[in-house]
């Protein structure tokens, strides 16, 4: 009987020991085995996105000036706009007077009402005089011949002057230079009519010198055509002054657009030879203008750009334009649609921040997309470790992994496209050690 108890007693001591054994053995098998998860590719197109700032900016812009003439100021009353703003063709973007106008017109206005007083009483004083029509005739040639002497000196002038810049001079003849410019020969030709007309004008005063006037009737007929220009000169003068103040009262939009540069102010005063501001050119629009020098890659014209928002989530538009600052520097101008304005605001509300956004790559053909941590190597050695699968007699498995070369065609945002179709391996990735070719390997457990 206790050779029984201790045969069962042995049975069980012996199958306790088995038991260890195996679950010792599986453990020391499982601490061992490297342990992986297992991913399979995908075929599409592989997206790259890059953030980006975006600043509000004019491709082109128009400067508004206001010419107004030698000496010149305008006093700025009022401005209507700022940058950013959107104007319309003939809204009056600014408000302006010419500086002392009132004083500088009433000046005027006391020298003409002289002047009109000192013609009335030389009338008066000569009203005994007779005039003779040959008088009058004489006159008139006389000074005629003073005008054409100083349009030929003028016109004398400006073809030496020309000579000089050209390091010429006339020929024998003359005549200008065969190498003379189409200036030069322009100029010449004033010249030659300039003194032809000085020639008639003294041959039709020398046909009446014999009508000459009297000293008094000279005296009389010259002081009269000075008072008579200086009135004519005088009302000129006002009529001129009086013109550009008004004109300078609103100074407007030549065109539809935007405002794009504006630092003037109320009280500051103008010379009309600087830009009183700018404004975009006529159908060009602002864009939000992205510095693109530190990615690699070509950005043309088409790529998607997203303009992330708290309002309206993500809003999509497009690069419009590539190109080269000043500094050297590559932009791309993307487009402000109706959209991005409904979800960021007005242009000159953009031009008060800089704008984030996303830039979104695609590429044009469709390959096989990996997670990039199943892609191991660098440079052209890259490789990836498929996992194969064997099953024992007795249905147990054992997960072997194999290494195989690919080509790596791009990477971004965890996926590496490759050359290879891989679409139907199962793949080794996130490993917890170092793993080799042909290898045992183990899954994770969920």
């Amino acid at each position: 009987m206790n050779l029984k108890k201790n045969a069962f007693k042995g049975l069980i001591l012996l199958a306790a020991v088995v038991a260890l054994c195996m679950f010792f053995s599986g453990t020391l098998r499982t601490i061992t085995t490297a342990k992986v998860k297992i991913v399979r590719g995908k075929s599409g197109k592989l997206e790259q996105k890059t953030e980006l700032t975006g600043k509000t900016v004019f491709p082109e812009e128009e400067s508004i000036r206001y010419a107004l003439g030698e000496g010149r100021v305008m006093v700025i009353t009022k401005v209507n706009t700022r940058a950013g703003y959107t104007v319309q063709e003939g809204d009056v973007l600014v408000e302006g007077a010419i500086q002392d106008y009132d004083s500088t017109m009433k000046g005027w206005q006391d020298s003409y009402d002289e002047a009109v007083e000192q013609l009335m009483q030389l009338e008066t004083k000569n009203s005994s005089l007779r005039l003779r029509r040959t008088d009058e005739q004489y006159e008139e040639a006389y000074y005629a011949l003073s005008d054409a002497r100083k349009a030929a000196l003028d016109a004398r002038v400006s073809l030496q002057t020309q000579l000089n810049q050209e390091e010429l001079s006339m020929d024998m003849n003359g005549a200008v230079p065969e190498e003379g410019s189409e200036i030069l020969r322009a100029l010449a030709e004033n010249l030659q009519k300039a003194e032809a007309a000085q020639e008639d004008a003294q041959t039709a005063l020398d046909a009446l010198t014999r009508y000459a006037p009297e000293d008094d009737v000279w005296t009389y007929l010259t002081e009269k055509r000075t008072l008579n220009a200086k009135l004519e000169d005088l009302e000129e003068k006002m009529l001129s002054l009086s013109e550009l103040n008004a004109a300078v009262g609103h100074i407007c939009a030549p065109h539809d657009g935007y405002v794009a540069t504006c630092e003037i102010k109320a009280g500051d005063t103008y010379d009309g030879l600087t830009e009183l501001l700018t404004i975009s050119a006529e159908n060009v629009d602002p864009v939000l203008r992205a510095d693109i020098s530190s990615i690699e890659r070509v950005v043309n014209e088409g790529a998607v750009m997203t303009i992330p928002t708290d309002k309206r989530g993500n809003v999509e538009t497009k690069v419009i334009a590539v190109g080269v600052d000043s500094d050297g520097k590559r932009y791309a101008d993307v487009a402000i649609t109706k959209d991005v304005t409904a979800a960021l605001g007005s242009v000159y509300s953009m031009l008060q921040n800089d704008i984030r956004m996303v830039l979104t790559a695609k590429a044009t053909q469709s390959t096989t997309l990996l997670n990039a941590a199943a892609v191991h190597g660098s440079g052209d050695d890259r490789y990836v470790f498929v996992v194969s699968t064997d099953y024992s007699s007795l249905g147990s498995s054992k997960l072997t992994v194999h290494k195989m070369k690919v080509t790596v065609l791009g990477e971004a945002d965890g996926l590496v496209s490759v050359e290879e179709d891989m679409d139907y391996y199962d793949l080794a990735y996130m490993e917890d050690r170092p793993i080799s070719d042909g290898d045992t390997v183990m899954k994770y457990m969920d």
